[in-house]
Formats: structure tokens, sequence, C-alpha cells
């Protein structure tokens, strides 16, 4: 028995050793100014999540109890979506534990409040202030989110 051994053609590899093209500093260059480019709609619709939380769901809105968990959820989803620019505020985080909570909540079937108007504060004061917080204060912060965003009130 004898056996053939061959390597299929690889088009990224041709494509490497072609002469000509973007350097990769370049490329890298382009790449971050795209990017950029998407910084201002990316803030602006941070913020209008963030308004609508509040409008929808804020401490001082009656019609908050008739709200859905999606509606919520999808909210905290879309601050995740977009807080690329602010990642080092710790909102995306803040956020995540916002939809642990709304999955928590939609699980036993009523909302948690008190939990819910914490996420809300801490959402502004992260947006308003985050990046400037020394880091192992935002570090408990988002430590006591993720604590409460994962109590069971039924387990206690």
């Amino acid at each position: 028995m004898k056996v053939r051994k061959f390597r299929p053609t690889n088009r990224l590899t041709a494509l490497i050793k072609e002469r000509g093209g973007i350097m990769a500093k370049d490329a890298i260059a382009a790449a971050e100014a795209g990017v950029e480019s998407l910084r201002e709609s990316s803030m602006a619709a941070l913020d209008e999540a963030i308004a609508e939380i509040e409008r929808r769901f804020g401490r001082d809105t009656p019609e908050r109890v008739t709200e859905v968990y999606e509606g919520l959820y999808v909210l905290g989803s879309r601050i995740i979506d977009v807080s690329a620019f602010v990642s080092d505020a710790g909102i995306d985080k803040a956020a995540v534990s916002l939809c642990t909570l709304v999955d928590s909540c939609e699980h036993a079937g009523y909302w948690r409040w008190d939990a819910v108007d914490v996420h809300i504060d801490a959402l502004r004061l992260l947006r308003a202030h985050g990046a400037e917080l020394p880091l192992d204060q935002r570090e408990a912060m988002l430590q006591g989110l993720y604590r409460v965003s994962n109590y069971r009130p039924e387990e206690a």
C-alpha cells in the first residue's frame, strides 16, 4: 500500500506571500479609525438606553409594575452592545448584572424593585463617573451588584 501526501493550497497563505497589499500597521490604523467613527453614535445609544430604563423602570414610575421582564432585559443588552467605548467605566459589567437580575426576577415571577433601583443608580453613576472612580471602589460596586443580582430571596 502506498500513501500519497498532499497539501491543498491555502488561499490565505498565498495572499500573505503575494507582494503588495496593505501593511499590518496600516490595516490596524484603518480599523481603529473605523471603530472610532462609531463612538458618537454608540455613546448616544448608551445614553438613550439608560434614559429609557429610567423612564420605564425608574423609582418614580408607577407604571413600571406593568412592564414585562423582556423590556428591561433588552435595554440592558443594548447597553452591553454599545459600551465598548466606556469599558474602563464598568458600565458593561453593571448591565450584565442587571440582565442577570432580570432573569432572576422572571424566574421567581416577581420584580425585586429595590435591586432594580440599585442597578439603575449604578448605571447612572458609572456612566457619569465610572472611569474616574478608583479601580478598587469601582470593583467593590460591581461586586455588590453581582451579589444583589444573584440573591434569591426564596432561598434565604
